[in-house]
């Protein structure tokens, strides 16, 4: 089975525990490009991000497994500079950038802040750190100093008080997706058994194995009643929010 993921250090994770499975194919891609592969494969399965269920509200979604946060650990930092202050203009968005952050930093400052930002794509090579940047993905962990980064998922927890659900198993076929449910049982916990063995696989340097390691109990792979009702309520943030025209309804299995 083809299993598409994006190429960051918490996929890594439950990557390791698919990987066991002698028919798992692990293809590590650009987030934004996931629910594409998903859309010309029909039997494949994907990790995408939450919010690409707005246009593609035909997949089936796990109700089991997906990548979750609500503190500290986050797929996305932002790094504001000394001078700002929460009326910030423009914020850069570099990185395996989707469409969650191109959407919910708008929103989470408007929430949050009640400050409006407008959203500018960093694509060059090197970072320009004199920026307001929020760096999406891996990159957050070899060029910025992340420990000095505010935790995305943090604030969109605080703002849904709810976990914030950043990547979803999804598929155009059910029974793709009740095999993955099958490969992840009890995976929090197959984790956290493992999961120093699972980081010293990993290329990352020490301190950021450690930090891991330190905040695992902010990170949440199995999905609960909580993680469900996160995506819904993000959903409905989007549409009050005026950027889709309704509210649909999650095909969880």
């Amino acid at each position: 089975m083809k299993i598409f993921a994006p190429s960051n250090i918490y996929a890594d994770i439950i990557a390791s525990v698919l990987k066991k499975q002698d028919d798992a194919e692990i293809i590590t891609t650009g987030s934004s490009l996931i629910s594409r592969e998903l859309e010309s494969d029909e039997n494949a399965v994907g990790l995408i991000p939450g919010l690409d269920l707005i246009n593609h509200r035909e997949f089936f979604v796990s109700s089991k497994t997906g990548i979750s946060f609500d503190g500290a650990l986050s797929n996305s930092y932002f790094y504001l500079t000394e001078s700002s202050e929460r009326t910030l203009g423009t914020v850069s968005v570099r990185g395996d950038v989707s469409l969650n952050e191109i959407i919910l930093t708008k929103i989470l400052f408007e929430e949050r802040f009640s400050s409006k930002v407008e959203i500018a794509l960093d694509t060059h090579k090197d970072p320009d750190k004199e920026e307001n940047t929020l760096v999406v993905g891996s990159e957050n962990f070899r060029l910025w100093d992340f420990e000095k980064g505010i935790s995305f998922s943090d604030l969109m927890a605080d703002v849904l008080d709810l976990p914030y659900v950043n990547f979803i198993f999804a598929s155009k076929n059910r029974n793709s997706l009740l095999q993955i449910e099958n490969y992840t049982k009890q995976v929090d916990e197959i984790i956290q058994d493992d999961l120093q063995g699972i980081l010293n696989n990993l290329n990352y340097s020490d301190n950021v194995k450690n930090l891991i390691r330190e905040n695992f109990n902010t990170v949440y792979y199995q999905i609960t009643s909580n993680e469900s009702d996160s995506l819904n309520e993000m959903i409905k943030l989007v549409y009050y929010h005026g950027i889709i025209d309704d509210i649909f309804e999650v095909k969880f299995i």
